[in-house]
């Protein structure tokens, strides 16, 4: 039986293609397994998000207080700034919301009237003659563009009505699921390396704190920066008079999680709304985008995030493009986490695995050749 390389590659691609094949023949067995991952992956997600957000200050309570109470106060300080923010910050956002909601029929309207109005420009005209394209044709596509982007937005806002539902239940399992990852998940890395032979343990160990790093600086960063992202986009829409500021800035700070592609994510709804008021305004959105985005990347990103994902941006962007027609927003999200921890894990192996293949030298041999 040959036993080279390729040979080994293409073997193990067809045996785990024949798996999965199988896989699909048996649903009834797979399906509720699959049902059971599913529910318990948004709050295992929300749980490992605090459990690395509060990590930092459970360790700094830790050095003078018991680790319960240290969590404890991480909890309240937790609740506190939950407190503030339903009584700063939510009602705005409601009220902001519900005028949004009232005033659609309107900005559709303010969006068709300005195509409208772009049809009777002359040098547009002149283009359609000179390349036999029909104004009314780009009026219904870019009509079309917006109601899809209308019923996008619709579909959101069900899906966060479906999460709203949900509260109770995550409200419920995430607390305790956050406690147990802080009590405990100082022991999980040593629960894993009694897994694996001992020869693995060294660079296996070292995976572990590498992953353990990169998730927990991204996680932290991408937190402030959108928090940044955020409030910048909110002040600049302030200033340039757009309605809905407060709601606007939150979308391009939720957006900011999504690498590269997030500000032009922000952008799309915003500009909808800035052409209620004129053309300028959408000029003006794109400007206060441009500058929060740089100063976040050029003067306060570098100092919070570093290169702790190690991940290429052209890379970045085919990632978050496929996981977008895969998994949808979620997996914009989480991909470059998860590219991240594959990296690591590829690297490691392969290096281990080339190490091992080297044949120590012979000492005898090593006098020999001095002599």
């Amino acid at each position: 039986m040959p036993q080279g390389k390729w040979f080994r590659i293409g073997y193990g691609i067809i045996v785990v293609l024949l798996i999965a094949y199988l896989a699909s023949k048996v649903n009834f067995v797979f399906d509720p397994i699959g049902k059971v991952l599913a529910a318990l992956f948004v709050p295992l997600l929300i749980s490992g998000m605090f459990y690395y957000l509060f990590r930092p200050f459970v360790r700094l309570l830790s050095t003078k207080l018991p680790k319960v109470l240290a969590i404890l106060l991480v909890y309240i300080g937790a609740i506190g700034v939950c407190y503030l923010f339903f009584w700063m910050i939510w009602p705005p956002i409601r009220n902001q919301s519900i005028n949004l909601v009232n005033n659609f029929p309107q900005i559709v309207d303010s969006v068709q009237s300005w195509l409208e109005s772009v049809q009777q420009h002359e040098w547009l005209q002149e283009i359609g003659q000179k390349d036999a394209l029909s104004t009314e044709n780009l009026s219904n596509k870019l009509t079309g563009s917006l109601d899809e982007l209308l019923n996008s937005v619709v579909g959101s806002v069900r899906g966060i009505f479906n999460l709203i539902m949900n509260f109770f239940f995550l409200l419920g399992l995430v607390p305790f699921m956050i406690y147990y990852l802080l009590s405990e998940g100082d022991k999980f890395p040593g629960l894993i390396l009694r897994m694996l032979p001992e020869r693995y343990h060294r660079e296996a160990s070292g995976a572990l704190k590498e992953i353990d790093a990169s998730i927990g600086s991204f996680i932290l960063s991408k937190v402030l920066t959108s928090l940044l992202i955020g409030a910048l986009t909110f002040i600049g829409y302030l200033f340039i008079d757009l309605p809905y500021p407060l709601l606007l800035g939150l979308v391009a700070a939720i957006t900011n999680f999504i690498p590269y592609i997030g500000p032009l994510i922000a952008f799309i709804p915003t500009a909808v709304v800035a052409l209620t008021v004129s053309p300028m305004t959408v000029l003006l959105v794109g400007i206060v985008l441009v500058v929060s985005n740089q100063i976040e990347a050029n003067l306060i990103g570098p100092r919070i995030i570093g290169k702790q994902m190690n991940v290429h941006p052209f890379t970045v962007m085919l990632l978050v493009i496929g996981a977008s027609s895969i998994i949808g927003a979620l997996g914009m999200i989480i991909v470059v986490p998860v590219y991240a921890i594959i990296k690591i894990i590829a690297t490691r192996v392969y290096a281990f695995r080339k190490l091992n293949r080297i044949p120590p030298k012979d000492p005898l041999a090593e006098v020999t050749e001095r002599h």
